[in-house]
């Protein structure tokens, strides 16, 4: 998923926004410029940012695709292009403004500077053991990873410092909780009390429940990097569908953490699980038949098909003898959460893909500018 980016388009017919700064250079020439403007149509909507700069000659955007499109980004597409084309022409839709030729045309062709770019993914794993994992990561990995604790929430940050990159592994999840009122009010805005918002406010609480506590984000985000001599990304025309994974799996599967002391699925389960099946769980672990430590058939058949319901574990099926993962297994393509279908169909998650040939309105448009 696209997460951030920073693009500047070159022109000679950009809008005057944001407030005059005239700059004098050391030759004595003066240049004019404009101040950042923090584009929104509402106190709490969703916000993305615009700067006139170069004395009016080239035209900065930034800001993240997914919140500025969706109302949130929790899960989102990776077609970079296509978001970008998208949240450009939004910017100047909120301003009210027409959006000039050059720009137009940059967005047609690509024919923009990429300064840098976030992308996430959530791979699946057991919520319960992202703490571990990050936990690991700051008492094991290598120093030269500065390994810090993302505040406030549950995670970890590689390399905070660098002007190349930098890597985060979290709790999307708790980070959305924490904020749930503030995020409604971000993703349903001035919406009428109707179907349409009762049907989002349903979609976000479905998104928080079954997609982002069923895994761990790792967001890439990439600066310098972008400008490497022998692959470059730094130029709109550059980026395809699949360039923003691509890019993302490279990043974090070169992270030295391999060496990590792997995490026991097993442990959790016991710390999670109820006093009646903690039992019953560790024996089965153990290799050993449950129903002989239960005082009656009806009692094991009745604890068996809690467990089963509740942490999806068949006491009657022998248990796996090693159940730990590590960091490859972690980052495999195959751990990747894709958005499910009903996100896409309902244009909870804007795929730009699905918006060819026709034009229909983002999230944000449909809760802020056109309710």
């Amino acid at each position: 998923m696209i997460d951030y980016f920073d693009i500047t388009i070159n022109g000679d017919d950009f809008p005057e926004i944001g407030k005059a700064v005239m700059t004098r250079h050391p030759g004595g020439a003066k240049t004019k410029s404009f101040t950042e403007v923090k584009v929104c149509a509402g106190k709490d909507a969703p916000h993305f940012s615009a700067r006139v700069e170069n004395g009016a000659e080239r035209m900065r955007f930034s800001g993240s695709p997914a919140l500025w499109l969706q109302g949130h980004n929790g899960m989102g597409s990776n077609d970079f292009t296509g978001l970008v084309k998208a949240s450009v022409l939004l910017v100047f839709e909120t301003l009210k403004l027409a959006c000039p030729a050059s720009v137009i045309e940059a967005l047609n062709t690509g024919n923009y500077a990429v300064d840098e770019v976030h992308v996430a993914e959530h791979y699946r794993m057991p919520e319960g053991m992202i703490h571990r994992l990050c936990d690991n990561i700051r008492r094991y990995a290598d120093p030269a990873l500065e390994a810090t604790p993302i505040r406030p929430g549950i995670g970890v940050r590689l390399h905070p410092n660098s002007r190349d990159r930098q890597i985060l592994i979290y709790n999307k999840h708790h980070y959305f909780l924490d904020g749930l009122i503030k995020h409604k009010r971000k993703l349903l805005g001035r919406m009428p009390m109707d179907f349409d918002r009762v049907g989002t406010n349903l979609y976000f609480d479905h998104m928080l429940e079954q997609f982002l506590a069923e895994g761990a984000r790792i967001e890439a985000r990439l600066k310098r990097c972008l400008k490497n001599k022998n692959r470059l990304f730094n130029h709109g025309s550059l980026w395809h569908p699949e360039t923003a994974r691509s890019l993302h799996l490279e990043t974090v599967q070169a992270i030295p953490l391999q060496d990590l002391p792997p995490l026991d699925k097993r442990e959790l389960l016991l710390q999670t699980a109820k006093l009646e099946h903690r039992t019953l769980i560790a024996l089965w672990l153990d290799g050993r038949r449950p129903m002989d430590f239960c005082k009656s058939p009806s009692t094991y058949y009745r604890r068996r098909q809690e467990v089963l319901q509740q942490y999806g574990i068949d006491l009657s099926v022998s248990a796996l003898r090693d159940d730990a993962i590590n960091w490859a297994s972690i980052t495999n393509p195959a751990s990747i959460m894709e958005p499910p279908d009903w996100a896409v169909e309902s244009g909870f998650v804007y795929e730009p893909s699905r918006w060819i040939g026709w034009r229909d309105a983002t999230q944000n448009e449909r809760a802020w500018l056109r309710a």
